[in-house]
């Protein structure tokens, strides 16, 4: 990824969001055991991910902030004792959204899928820019994955389809989400789950954002594509290596100042960080507080993005007068 580029950098924060979004529509009922890692072989754990410890003086109650990541290869599900020790400890498990019940529920998923649907007679081709539609239907025609019919969806789908496409190239997978593998866990162990968001939430959200936007997504996204997808699989490693400085550094939350931006082009970046990073952070951070004074002992899962950075929960607890410590062993 180019140093520099911040809008790809908010690009990428949202790229693994919107793809279990797009893997709740049209993939996760393919989710079977054989897509999840051995999380018991804590001897040869391949992951350190982020975790940090809660407490607070007076209480004896703890959370944990667990940082997730969206989409991961299924061989790397082996988690170090340390995670396993957190989760185990919590009665609770907190998540953005539970997307195991909701890729089981038929009617939630008919629902999202008529949202994303025009409901006049435009398409997606009266939404766009005729050049970047034109450009769109170029890249994934040659990516074999475009149909006309799909021009009855919004341009939200389009970056939910070009995002499984990175996600793939990247040689991840939504399917092998930690999320979904530490929900089905929880549910199997009888843990209580506490949704932080929910899907209508997370759906709603995205599809609020005017054309203009994922007009100028579209296009950084598919001129700027190898270094999205190199940018990924750096994201990646970040994440299984807990390397709280570089996920901060690929989830810049910085507004890009490139001169071939219009001024309404940087409001829309703007109004698009402030909404899926900023608003959602303080939001996640009142939960937590809100289950930590509930004396809910909690294994607090969520996006690594949203735990790191200036406005992470890591620095909102703390200056909450919360203690917030790393676990590493």
């Amino acid at each position: 990824m180019k140093e520099g580029n911040k809008a790809l950098k908010i690009v990428l924060i949202v790229i693994i969001a919107i793809a279990v979004l797009a893997g709740g529509y049209f993939g996760y009922r393919a989710l079977t055991d054989k897509t999840r890692g051995n999380g018991s072989d804590i001897d040869n754990p391949t992951i350190t991910p982020l975790l940090y410890e809660v407490t607070k003086e007076g209480s004896e109650n703890k959370i944990y902030l667990f940082g997730s990541i969206h989409a991961a290869k299924s061989i790397d599900l082996v988690f170090p004792k340390y995670i396993l020790d957190a989760y185990n400890n919590s009665h609770y498990l907190a998540c953005e959204a539970d997307m195991d019940a909701y890729s089981k529920d038929y009617e939630a998923t008919v629902t999202t899928v008529m949202k994303l649907l025009y409901e006049d007679e435009t398409t997606v081709k009266d939404h766009l820019s005729s050049a970047t539609y034109d450009k769109m239907v170029k890249f994934l025609t040659e990516k074999k994955s475009y149909a006309a019919l799909y021009d009855s969806y919004k341009p939200y789908f389009f970056v939910s389809l070009i995002s499984e496409l990175m996600i793939a190239d990247s040689k991840l997978s939504a399917n092998s989400g930690v999320d979904l593998y530490f929900l089905k866990k929880a549910k199997e162990d009888n843990k209580t789950i506490l949704e932080v968001e929910s899907v209508d939430f997370q759906e709603d959200l995205f599809l609020s954002f005017p054309d203009g936007l994922y007009d100028l997504i579209i296009n950084e996204i598919i001129d700027g594509y190898q270094e999205e997808v190199d940018g990924l699989k750096k994201l990646y490693e970040a994440w299984k290596t807990g390397n709280a400085a570089d996920l901060e550094k690929y989830g810049s939350d910085d507004l890009d100042e490139k001169d071939s931006y219009t001024k309404t082009q940087k409001a829309y970046i703007e109004d698009y960080n402030t909404k899926l990073v900023v608003e959602r952070n303080k939001t996640m951070a009142e939960k937590a507080v809100e289950y930590f004074d509930n004396n809910q002992d909690t294994f607090f899962m969520v996006g690594a993005f949203h735990i790191v950075g200036d406005t992470g929960l890591v620095k909102q607890l703390e200056q909450k007068g919360f203690t917030v410590k790393q676990i590493t062993k």
